[in-house]
């Protein structure tokens, strides 16, 4: 064989060798992405059992779930998104649900989720399950221009007005011997439309719920009173039905990255911006711990 003709041998050997190897990798490549891609779709794609779940939220709370023209906006909303996106959930448009719905609509099989200003409770975590809390409040006024209420017991002889199927009531009911009438209406937008009418002294409930209903009707002098608070701190929570915890605790996992995140700082700011511009402090009152969310999340009752 002459040195022109092994040359040629040769270059076709290498031309053989670099085709195989190529192939290899290409088929390696293609049964890797077909593995993962099989377990990814399995975790990525399905929650609660579920290719597509349906979510509960409120509509009338502004600045934490609130619809206009078939556009929602608020924090709940946001915290809605951010579920959606990173753990990649495939999810109806959100359907309305009142304070006093939220349970009996995950129990009914209504919607698999609920993100409705949800305050976590040992009672309501017996009947289903939840994660969070995603952001922690305590209870306030909002009143009137008018007002000169600076202290508690300034609300003396006063209505003070809440709404139906909330822990507000409750935490009212505590404070009657202090002279406080309590007005229990239907919903929110009952209260704001009786305090701007004067039928009432004050609006009470959870104080992000008061920022956003300020921001709301700022033409009508609405306003939270500063430092006035009552009750234990409300934790606002994701409500799942009960009997799905490894997709609970996924969702725990991802709620503790988010709290600490600085897209949970810019959600609070962009819905409620009144929260920062009230309160200097506002990040470590409102910002729950990982503490917090692992004793109230998944479990049937509160850990110590």
């Amino acid at each position: 064989m002459s040195s022109k003709t092994r040359s040629k041998a040769r270059s076709k050997t290498r031309v053989y060798v670099a085709v195989a190897a190529f192939c290899a990798i290409v088929l390696v490549g293609l049964t890797l992405a077909v593995s993962s891609g099989s377990g990814s779709e399995d975790q990525d794609d399905t929650f609660l059992g579920k290719e597509r779940i349906s979510v509960g939220m409120h509509n009338d709370l502004p600045g934490i779930s609130y619809e206009e023209n078939y556009r929602r906006s608020g924090l709940d909303q946001l915290v809605f998104e951010q579920i959606r996106e990173g753990l990649h959930i495939k999810s109806a448009s959100p359907s309305n649900v009142s304070s006093e719905g939220r349970i009996p609509a995950l129990e009914k099989g209504e919607v698999d989720m609920v993100i409705a200003a949800f305050s976590i409770t040992p009672d309501r975590m017996k009947e289903i399950d939840f994660v969070g809390p995603y952001a922690t409040t305590r209870q306030g006024f909002l009143v009137g221009p008018k007002s000169t209420v600076r202290e508690l017991k300034d609300f003396k002889g006063g209505a003070v007005c809440s709404w139906e199927g909330t822990t507000s009531v409750a935490t009212l009911e505590e404070f009657r011997r202090e002279g406080i009438e309590i007005k229990t209406l239907v919903d929110a937008s009952d209260c704001i439309d009786a305090l701007k009418s004067g039928e009432v002294q004050a609006v009470s409930t959870d104080q992000l719920i008061l920022y956003g209903f300020a921001r709301h009707h700022a033409k009508d002098g609405l306003r939270v009173v500063p430092g006035v608070t009552i009750g234990a701190p409300q934790h606002y929570g994701i409500g799942l039905p009960k009997g799905h915890r490894a997709d609970c605790l996924r969702l725990r996992e991802f709620v503790k990255r988010y709290v600490e995140s600085s897209d949970w700082i810019r959600d609070m700011e962009t819905s409620l911006p009144d929260v920062p511009a009230a309160e200097p402090g506002w990040i470590s009152d409102y910002k729950p711990s990982d503490e917090s969310i692992d004793a109230r999340s998944c479990r049937d009752e509160p850990s110590a």
